[in-house]
């Protein structure tokens, strides 16, 4: 054989062992696809759909991030939207209370201070309410119950209350209860520093629910309340009067109908953030979904098709090592070894 057909004859084997090469290869990943449903194992065997499934891989854990923001802040919200409806409810009875005692006599105080005194405490609770030692309404200083000193709280008022039993001036002990300070009213002092909570709900969106417990809302029924569940109605010995007393309820029930309405524009201001987070949530879950689904579309290989495809290629394989068998005298079996 002439040197000329020897160059020929290897060209054809090596064009045809390229080929064959590109036909396995062409067969592996078909293989691959009908067994796992998976175009490719990773991004190279994507080819030109590898940067728009990385893109889509990447946003993916975001929008989870920010799903589980929501969550979180969803749980607390709900939590503090449910203490501030038990204070507002703490605060309403004492009101009706008070209204109930002016309106008849002065054997109603005994119960009056009773539905003071546990008011009081639900309102002390509902203000320390935290999840998982984090507290509700102190503000960035979750770590320090809010509401810290009840002897302080009720020490500060005793105190006022015996020199208006002794004096019967009314005007200087509502002045002086309506000076006190937060701490005064055994509130934790790092609520004046502390700072807003916020969450991050979706790439643009960062929601501010900070309700602190030094809030004006609180801290007049907390007034209120403490006035009322320590001031007993005057005696004999006493010069503060019965029409003393009347006016001093009159001031407390004044404080705590200020008190319930602001706890309850708080509370609808908290109830708003709420159904934001919850829109933006349902938006997430909405991007979440047409992530996955273009994933899924861009990743997912149609079996039925790749079991097609594969018979045929296998057909074409088998016809191309006959063809490299007639060029090369090889059998099938030798090629594979070759």
């Amino acid at each position: 054989m002439s040197s000329t057909n020897n160059v020929s004859l290897i060209g054809q084997i090596t064009s045809q062992s390229q080929n064959l090469a590109t036909l396995r290869q062409q067969l592996n990943d078909l293989s691959q696809q009908a067994t796992t449903g998976q175009v490719a194992s990773d991004y190279s065997g994507l080819g030109t759909k590898a940067e728009p499934v990385l893109n889509l891989n990447a946003q993916q854990p975001l929008i989870q991030g920010y799903q589980d923001n929501i969550t979180n802040v969803s749980n607390k919200m709900t939590l503090m939207n449910n203490a501030l409806s038990q204070i507002a409810t703490v605060g309403n009875n004492l009101v009706s209370a008070i209204q109930t005692q002016l309106q008849n006599s002065p054997t109603n105080v005994a119960n009056v201070q009773q539905i003071a005194a546990q008011g009081l405490q639900t309102v002390e609770d509902m203000l320390n309410q935290n999840i998982d030692g984090q507290y509700l309404f102190a503000g960035s200083s979750s770590s320090t119950p809010p509401f810290a000193d009840n002897s302080t709280l009720n020490s500060n008022f005793n105190n006022q209350i015996q020199s208006w039993l002794a004096t019967g001036n009314t005007s200087a002990l509502t002045t002086a209860i309506n000076g006190f300070s937060a701490t005064n009213l055994g509130l934790s002092a790092g609520l004046a520093t502390s700072g807003n909570v916020t969450t991050q709900v979706d790439a643009n969106t960062n929601v501010d629910y900070t309700v602190k417990a030094d809030g004006s809302g609180f801290q007049d029924l907390i007034r209120a309340l403490t006035l009322v569940a320590n001031t007993p109605y005057p005696g004999a010995s006493n010069t503060a009067t019965g029409p003393d007393y009347q006016n001093l309820m009159n001031d407390a029930l004044t404080t705590a109908q200020k008190g319930v309405t602001e706890v309850n524009n708080t509370s609808q201001s908290l109830a708003g953030k709420f159904a934001q987070v919850k829109a933006i949530g349902d938006q997430n879950t909405s991007d979440l979904t047409v992530v996955q689904n273009q994933l899924s579309t861009l990743t997912t290989a149609d079996t039925t098709t790749a079991i097609t495809e594969m018979q045929a290629l296998q057909t074409q394989l088998t016809s191309s090592y006959q063809v490299t068998n007639i060029v090369s005298k090889l059998s099938l079996v030798n090629y594979l070894t070759f």
